[in-house]
C-alpha cells in the first residue's frame, strides 16, 4: 500500500515468516507509525466524510526536539489489527 511518499507491506500471519513472537490481537500494541502528510486538514476532513473511525481527534501536540520544543497537528487512525496510524503535517 502507499501513501504520498509513504509505502506499507502488510503480511497474513502464518508459521513461517517475519513474525518475531506469539500473534495476539490486537497485533498492534506498543507501535505508530507516523506518516508526514502535505495537507493534514484535508485528510482528516476526507477520512470523516468517509466514516473512518478516528482513534484520537485532530489536535496540536507540543514536542520536546533537544532544548526546544516543536509543535505538530496530528490525528490517529487504528487499522483492523490495532496497528495505530499517525497522521501529522
Amino acid at each position: 500500500m502507499s501513501f504520498a511518499e509513504n509505502q506499507f507491506m502488510f503480511e497474513q500471519i502464518h508459521d513461517e515468516g517475519w513474525n518475531t513472537g506469539k500473534m495476539l490481537y490486537p497485533l498492534g500494541q506498543g507501535v505508530n507509525f507516523s506518516i508526514a502528510v502535505d495537507n493534514i486538514d484535508r485528510l482528516y476532513e476526507k477520512l470523516i466524510n468517509s466514516e473512518i473511525e478516528i482513534f484520537r481527534e485532530l489536535t496540536i501536540s507540543s514536542y520536546r526536539v533537544k532544548n526546544e520544543y516543536i509543535q505538530q497537528k496530528e490525528f490517529l487512525v487504528q487499522d483492523p489489527n490495532g496497528y495505530l496510524l499517525r497522521f501529522t503535517d
